[in-house]
């Protein structure tokens, strides 16, 4: 049931009808029993089915007897279980065969033992999202910030909102409780801003991720034919392809949810404007960064560990330098769980964890190099073109982490890095030879215009809400806008027979 079927449009039609029928105090239950059916729906088996029922119970129970606890004493024993055993059937599910191939390794390395076979399981969909999910709650309970929720069946409905199983964002108890529970009136003016978001976001989807995919993908899986500058491109259009895929869906969900009247948080703000790696990765996957300064950075930052730690190298290295320690190993451990989360691959670990931990290290160190350096050289750092040089740089680091991200395992990614470095730029000009790799002359204009029209609506989308704007506008532009917009996802959108509708690539994690 993809976000861009025609099942899940029938299926969330249904959902729509129903939901504003009902009274607003029976809404939630129709939004448990749809999250539910899309649950399952992707999960067909007992098995999978029993797992997510396990984890919601380990949850809702333990968040009860945090509570519970919370004057005794007990309640930390409490947190750390229920963490425990949501983290285990993490593990268990997603990082078996990562612990298998590393002992693989580990084997043929040092010849000892024998070799073990990769376990195949289907994964539950959503399950890295809700495990979060629930271990910030059971958390939050715990610190006192929010109440335990007694009524299972609304637990489950934070939980497993049907919308935000495919691709996010991170939701929290406090942000959600009254926008789940609370129901909600129908608003002419709120459907009509989420159908424009859903527009867009399939927009991204179908017209520009779909063809930026064919290029990567035929190039990526066809290494003994293409290099060079064939390569170059497609690692350069891969983060293209990843933003316009996962933010497309984001949209999408944001849509769904702002017409049922449910605010959910912003996981995107216009990244690839970004100057260096630190801000990017604060408008990237934003809910997730925050999710993990809150939980991991910040509490491992001020443990009793790292605090010990800063006063011992504070003796050694002095003041300055030795209160940086412990931040950038607080910094690492939160950027390879951030790798990890991605999935259970060190393609992962180090394309979106330790290269992203490098890049902001060597920032945060050269920062004021590079200062000293462009004021003796007369370079001043507020004109464009400066700004325009660090916007361009740092979605060059990003592409370059991001052939890690992409690549089937290490040796794949170092042939592709090792491909790049073949010259033949007249590829670019013999079009006959681009041409062969997925994309047509017209499939490469629609591309570009596509991508200009994206950056546009990002520019505009830095002083604002672009959906607001347009609803200020004359009727007759906006609606041309709007008739645009739905009549090029439906001439130029690439559905149908070929559509792989398993290609949204944030809904493995």
């Amino acid at each position: 049931m993809n976000l861009t079927s025609l099942v899940f449009l029938f299926f969330y039609l249904i959902i729509f009808i129903i939901y504003f029928i009902v009274p607003k105090k029976f809404q939630w239950i129709i939004l448990s029993i749809s999250s539910f059916i899309f649950l399952f729906y992707h999960n067909l088996s007992f098995a999978t089915i029993s797992q997510a029922l396990i984890a919601l119970l380990s949850a809702y129970l333990f968040g009860i007897l945090i509570e519970k606890n919370l004057e005794n004493g007990k309640s930390r024993k409490f947190l750390l279980f229920g963490i425990g055993l949501i983290l285990i059937e993490l593990i268990y599910l997603k990082y078996t065969n990562l612990f298998i191939s590393t002992f693989n390794y580990i084997v043929r390395v040092f010849h000892i033992g024998s070799q073990q076979s990769y376990i195949y399981r289907n994964s539950l969909i959503g399950i890295s999202y809700y495990s979060l999910i629930m271990i910030s709650y059971l958390i939050d309970v715990y610190r006192g910030s929010c109440k335990a929720q007694k009524n299972i069946f609304k637990c489950a409905l934070f939980m497993f909102y049907f919308p935000i199983l495919t691709s996010g964002p991170f939701i929290r108890y406090n942000d959600m409780e009254s926008e789940l529970y609370s129901g909600h009136k129908f608003n002419y003016h709120t459907m009509c801003s989420g159908l424009l978001r859903i527009c867009w976001g399939i927009f991204k989807v179908l017209v520009i991720s779909q063809r930026l995919g064919y290029f990567v993908d035929g190039v990526y899986n066809n290494l003994a034919l293409y290099n060079g500058f064939y390569v170059l491109i497609a690692a350069l259009f891969f983060p293209l392809q990843l933003y316009t895929n996962f933010s497309g869906s984001i949209d999408i969900i944001m849509g769904i949810s702002e017409i049922l009247g449910i605010k959910l948080p912003e996981n995107f703000k216009t990244p690839f404007f970004s100057k260096t790696i630190t801000e990017f990765w604060r408008n990237w996957h934003i809910t997730l960064g925050a999710w993990l300064k809150d939980y991991i950075f910040y509490p491992l930052l001020k443990s009793d560990i790292m605090q010990k730690l800063n006063r011992e190298c504070k003796k050694i290295f002095g003041k300055k330098t030795g209160k940086k320690i412990p931040l950038y190993l607080s910094m690492l451990i939160m950027w390879i769980l951030i790798g990890t989360w991605h999935g259970g691959a060190y393609t992962y670990i180090i394309g979106s964890g330790l290269l992203q931990f490098i890049f902001i290290f060597l920032e945060d160190i050269l920062s004021p190099i590079v200062s000293k350096i462009n004021i003796k050289l007369g370079i001043n750092e507020e004109t464009f073109s400066y700004k325009l040089y660090q916007v361009i740089r740092t979605y060059l680091l990003f592409s370059f982490s991001m052939i890690f991200f992409r690549a089937t395992s290490i040796s794949n990614a170092i042939d592709i890095i090792k491909n790049i470095f073949v010259w033949n730029p007249w590829v670019l000009f013999d079009h006959t030879s681009l041409y062969k790799t997925g994309l047509d002359l017209y499939n490469y204009h629609i591309l570009i215009v596509s991508l200009i029209a994206m950056f546009v609506v990002q520019l505009l989308q830095r002083t604002g809400s672009v959906r607001e704007k347009l609803c200020k506008q004359n009727i007759i532009f906006r609606w041309t806008i709007i008739y645009i917009l739905i009549f090029s996802i439906i001439i130029f959108g690439c559905y149908g027979p070929g559509y792989d509708p398993t290609t949204f690539i944030y809904r493995q994690f």
